[in-house]
This record gives structure tokens, C-alpha cells and sequence, in this order.
């Protein structure tokens, strides 16, 4: 005759939530790894504008940034940038490149005639005449 085998419920359950708890571990570590590039990168950059009487100043901090890649565009009450930033980390093992683009909307139609771009240390400067 057969043994009789005991069975145990929970033994299934935890099987499931061992391969539940894999899956969200490789989703959540390419996340934070994402997360931690944007954030090298400057991905996240976020755009202040100011109006200033005669002009609009907009400005932005873009750490790493690559300095001839980054365009500024205006288009009546619009301003777009864009360009690349680069990153080493772990003593030059490690690489990381990104491209962004930020749009904002400015509070008045702007002249790109006259118009100042200035990026030094990350800090990006864009000094633009109202219409």
C-alpha cells in the first residue's frame, strides 16, 4: 500500500511568493537603476521662467551636461531645450549618456533676435526679449 503523504498548503504559497518577490526585485533594480541615471543626467531638469520687465529669463540646472550639443529653441511663447549629457561613475567604469528635451511655455511671445544662451557649470542661462 501507498504512504500517505503529507501535504502542505503553505508550501505552494511560499514557492509563489518567492517567484513573486524575483520578479518585482529585476523590475524594481531596473527602475532604480533608470532612476539613477535620469538623475545623474540631468533627465529631470526642470525650467524656472522669470519675467523681467523687457525680457524673460528662463534658466535650469543641467549637471554633466555636453556643452555644443545643447539647443535652445524659441518659438513666439515657447521655449524648447535639448542636448546630451555624460557621466562616469565608479573611478571611469561606468558610462552613462542621455539625451533630453524640455519644453515650457513663457508668459508673453518672445524675440529670438537679441536673445542670450549662456551654460557654465550646469547652470543654464536664457535671457530673451519680449515681443
Amino acid at each position: 500500500m501507498d504512504e500517505i503523504v503529507k501535504w502542505d498548503p503553505f508550501q505552494d504559497m511560499t514557492r509563489f511568493f518567492e517567484e513573486v518577490d524575483k520578479l518585482f526585485a529585476g523590475f524594481l533594480k531596473s527602475f532604480s537603476d533608470e532612476l539613477y541615471a535620469t538623475q545623474m543626467t540631468g533627465s529631470h531638469m526642470n525650467l524656472q521662467v522669470r519675467d523681467e520687465g523687457k525680457n524673460i529669463v528662463i534658466t535650469g540646472d543641467i549637471p554633466n551636461a555636453v556643452k555644443d550639443t545643447v539647443d535652445v529653441v524659441l518659438c513666439q511663447d515657447q521655449v524648447i531645450v535639448s542636448g546630451e549629457t555624460t557621466a562616469k561613475e565608479n573611478g571611469g567604469q561606468e558610462y552613462h549618456w542621455s539625451r533630453f528635451t524640455r519644453a515650457r511655455s513663457l508668459p508673453s511671445k518672445v524675440k529670438s533676435e537679441g536673445a542670450t544662451v549662456d551654460l557654465k557649470n550646469g547652470k543654464l542661462t536664457v535671457r530673451v526679449p519680449k515681443e
